[in-house]
């Protein structure tokens, strides 16, 4: 079972004001933006293999969350505005990224 922590309850796009808010079973709520995510996308494409074949995402100011796909019960898979729809999100990874 997972920690209270790394649990979501809920997950909201908000399109106006482009950021995701993630309710958690410990009561937090992150509030992540679109932005935020697009860039800190965790697939290969974006963070590559190793370290050192990560990209710098820019210029994704005005990118939005078109879809959010569950991925079984561990994570989602966003489809943002610009095309880009390969990362997948754990759980873990979006708690971190409110964390930053």
């Amino acid at each position: 079972m997972s920690e209270p922590r790394t649990q979501p309850l809920e997950i909201r796009p908000l399109m106006i004001s482009r950021i995701m808010e993630v309710d958690w079973a410990d009561g937090h709520t992150s509030r992540l933006t679109f932005e935020h995510l697009r860039v800190e996308c965790p697939c290969a494409e974006c963070k590559g293999h190793t370290p050192d074949q990560a990209q710098v995402i820019t210029g994704k100011e005005d990118v939005s969350i078109v879809d959010v796909a569950p991925v079984g019960n561990y994570a989602v898979q966003l489809h943002f505005s610009d095309g880009h729809n390969t990362g997948i999100f754990t759980w873990e990874y979006l708690r971190m990224l409110d964390n930053e």
